[in-house]
């Protein structure tokens, strides 16, 4: 079953159980589909619904922040749950110590390890979804200066 289709189908079933936190924030999730699908002009991938769960994610991460700052813990409780519903339809992270390892592996490969960009590129390439870019980025950045 594809992400959109497990997306719907739970969405059907919440709808059903009248669990509005979970029913919100699966239509938002459907209707940032749907528009990317539509700006697409095709039916989406799945790299493509990962990709745009990611950017979803992104945004309540950053909005909690934001409620933070303004002391709002009611926003802040709401975009957590948002994200735990989320993270459901995404692949499993890595844990800090994978990351380092299979970093330290990937660098052990590498000759040029000067240029971050590229170095970044391809460890990112390697962990496709896997493991978020900033925690990547710092432990790359620790691994180069040792």
């Amino acid at each position: 079953m594809s992400i959109l289709e497990q997306i719907n189908s739970d969405f059907q079933q919440a709808f059903k159980n009248r669990e509005q936190s979970v029913v919100s924030t699966l239509r938002l999730l459907l209707a940032s589909l749907k528009n990317e699908r539509i700006k697409k002009m095709a039916d989406l991938e799945e790299e493509d619904a990962l990709r745009i769960l990611k950017s979803e994610l992104k945004k309540r991460k950053e909005s909690i922040l934001d409620y933070q700052k303004g002391k709002r813990q009611d926003l802040v409780d709401q975009e957590e749950l948002e994200i735990k519903i989320i993270e459901k339809y995404l692949p499993a992270q890595l844990n800090e110590e994978e990351i380092r390892q299979k970093i330290q592996d990937i660098l052990a490969k590498l000759e040029d390890k000067s240029n971050l960009g590229k170095v970044m590129g391809m460890i990112m390439n390697e962990l496709k979804g896997q493991a978020d870019g900033n925690i990547v980025r710092k432990i790359v950045e620790e691994e180069l200066n040792k």
